[in-house]
């Protein structure tokens, strides 16, 4: 995930089955421990011209990875610019059921 991290600092396209959304950029970010392995990045988007941070960690306990993220849809469906962080506590109580 690490590696991954960095190969895609200067951003990526995420494509589903209803379209696609731009990640401008992609930066490491320093997260809660949890699990056996856990690494943290942020990524930026915009939709209508207003820019919007995703926080992201992923975690691996075994062989369970879990991924959490944190937007604020609110912001993103009202204009406003968002930077909604991951709960430290949130990640460590999901975390512990893991594996």
């Amino acid at each position: 995930m690490k590696k991954a991290v960095d190969a895609c600092g200067d951003g990526f396209t995420a494509e589903g089955s209803n379209g696609s959304t731009v990640y401008d950029s992609v930066a490491a970010e320093d997260v809660a421990p949890a699990g056996e392995e856990t690494a943290g990045f942020t990524a930026t988007t915009s939709y209508q011209g207003v820019s919007h941070i995703v926080h992201t960690q992923v975690v691996r306990a075994g062989d369970v990875v879990a991924v959490y993220f944190s937007a604020d849809g609110m912001a993103i469906a009202n204009g406003r610019a968002s930077d909604a962080k991951l709960p430290p506590a949130v990640v460590k109580a999901q975390s512990a059921k893991l594996g």
